[in-house]
């Protein structure tokens, strides 16, 4: 099963979001991101968003049905 979390977004501006990462989810072998890892953020409208390492060619992804004991 995919690792997921559920939380809000964190506002410290009016033109800034922040999303905190559990660390159960960070040190799982399966998370792709080391830390200073780069990265890039693209939006998918209205739906999501999607880190990806800059190197990556996917343009598009597979998600996994959204845990239900999440909401």
């Amino acid at each position: 099963m995919a690792l997921q979390f559920a939380d809000s977004f964190d506002t410290p501006s009016e033109s800034t979001r922040r999303v905190y990462i559990p660390a159960d989810i960070v040190t799982d072998s399966a998370f792709p991101f080391g830390p200073d890892d780069p990265y890039v953020i693209r939006v998918a409208r209205h739906e999501g968003f999607a880190v990806t390492p800059p190197d990556s060619d996917c343009t598009t992804l597979e998600l996994p049905p959204i845990d239900d004991h999440l909401l």
